[in-house]
């Protein structure tokens, strides 16, 4: 059997180390994602100090409705407009990212991840460090239509921290980095750099940090069997909106203002979770592990698990 032992000429090394036979490599793809990414956050930055004049660092202790919205919503749009970028350099509709509006049941999905995977789960977890001694719920501290008002104003605020924080992480980074390395090896890699994000919220322990590494693969294998980020989006922020609103309990360490209950926490910190919330407790670093395990029985019978790599256009 013969070898090829031609040598190889400089345009042909370049060739091979920018290109395979799907197109661009994924590591070059993400370098100019990134790239894009960051540009788009230069020109932001640029027009709000033009309008706005400059700020110091926020030194943020407490989350309000109006900061969130601007904040993630600001944050999502240039995940959006970097992701477009990628969509025309590939020839590929940005559905394929995880965020598809037609063609899946997309509100169904949302409902369901809110609802049952994120605000029920949250209960689960505090009638349980209730019935441990640890958790009260304290008395209403909204009234009347405050109480519309702020549910609502957290509802569309926490729509987009998970809008954006998927996206971020979960959305066109991981649908390529998975096109180099694999599916599962990208869900891990940005599953610790979701927990490492983390790290420098108030007050946040290594129970807590843990558990945001264990809800990002339960995100990822949302995405593996559904073939959206829909559900995960909905997981997300009900999660979130049963914490900083409904409940009242801290988010990472973050009091929110606005919230209907005042709750109080009574008992060592890896039941309670400390300062961190919830997040913080071994109760839900169980109950995230276990929610993995119930998902992959319930969902993988439902359909074919998520392509990820799809050949480019031309």
């Amino acid at each position: 059997m013969e070898t090829d032992t031609a040598p190889r000429t400089p345009s042909s090394l370049l060739n091979i180390a920018l290109f395979n036979d799907r197109g661009l490599r994924a590591g070059w793809r993400l370098l100019i994602y990134i790239g894009v990414l960051f540009l788009c956050r230069l020109l932001a930055v640029g027009l709000l100090e033009h309008f706005f004049g400059k700020r110091g660092q926020l030194n943020v202790t407490e989350m309000t409705p109006g900061f969130t919205i601007f904040g993630d919503g600001v944050f999502f749009l240039l995940l959006l407009l970097a992701a477009f970028a990628m969509s025309r350099i590939e020839r590929r509709s940005m559905a394929e990212y995880g965020l598809p509006l037609k063609g899946q049941p997309v509100l169904s999905r949302f409902i369901v991840g809110y609802i049952a995977w994120g605000f029920l789960s949250l209960t689960i977890v505090l009638l349980i460090i209730r019935l441990l001694h640890g958790f009260s719920f304290g008395q209403l501290t909204l009234h009347g239509g405050q109480i519309a008002i702020f549910g609502l104003e957290w509802a569309f605020a926490f729509l987009l921290v998970g809008l954006a924080e998927e996206y971020l992480l979960r959305g066109y980074f991981l649908y390529t980095l998975a096109d180099g390395i694999g599916f599962w090896p990208a869900a891990i890699f940005m599953a610790v750099l979701f927990g490492l994000g983390h790290a420098g919220n108030p007050g946040e322990s290594r129970i807590g940090l843990i558990g945001t590494v264990v809800f990002a693969l339960f995100a990822s294998l949302t995405l593996r069997l559904t073939g959206n980020l829909w559900l995960a989006v909905g997981a997300h922020a009900g999660w979130d909106w049963g914490q900083s609103f409904f409940y009242g309990v801290s988010d990472s360490g973050l009091a929110a203002r606005g919230h209907l209950l005042q709750p109080s926490f009574h008992g060592p910190a890896w039941l309670t979770g400390g300062s961190v919330g919830p997040e913080g407790s071994v109760v839900t670093l169980v109950l995230w592990g276990m929610m993995i395990v119930l998902f992959a029985l319930v969902y993988r019978r439902r359909g074919p698990a998520l392509v990820v790599v799809t050949e480019t256009k031309t």
